[in-house]
């Protein structure tokens, strides 16, 4: 796997990641950073270890192509000095710990493949330019 992820210009990352209910309880981890993933995913027992709990469960594809079900729980996390509120999957046994595209866009990085490393990025914003324009809702 190792080889593949090499090959694949993917490199490693620490994320700490703590309780939201209980910031004491912080662990940090060294985890592969993968854009291809939809959410980051570390190990579900690493996280009880903390006291977190799932909040819902939510289906993935695999690489393969396969559907699995896994659940999700509400954290906190840092990145490079970069903080904020976080949804993990709990990943099980055989699965990789990974830093996913859903974290890099909520700490506002984004990744340089050349010099594999995270970079901060520009967020993008849809305001409104023509006076009293408004977004229908419902």
């Amino acid at each position: 796997m190792r080889e593949l992820l090499a090959e694949m210009s993917v490199f490693s990352s620490k994320l700490i990641v703590w309780n939201p209910t209980d910031p004491s309880r912080a662990e940090e981890f060294e985890v592969w950073v993968d854009t291809g993933a939809s959410y980051s995913w570390v190990s579900r027992s690493r996280l009880e270890a903390m006291g977190i709990r799932p909040t819902r469960r939510m289906i993935f594809r695999t690489i393969e192509g396969r559907t699995i079900e896994r659940e999700l729980a509400a954290v906190f996390v840092r990145v490079d000095g970069y903080t904020g509120g976080d949804t993990l999957v709990m990943a099980e046994s055989g699965d990789s710990e990974v830093l996913g595209a859903h974290t890099l866009e909520s700490l506002g990085l984004t990744v340089d493949p050349i010099k594999k490393e995270l970079v901060p990025t520009v967020g993008l914003a849809l305001l409104g330019s023509a006076k009293g324009s408004r977004i229908p809702c419902g």
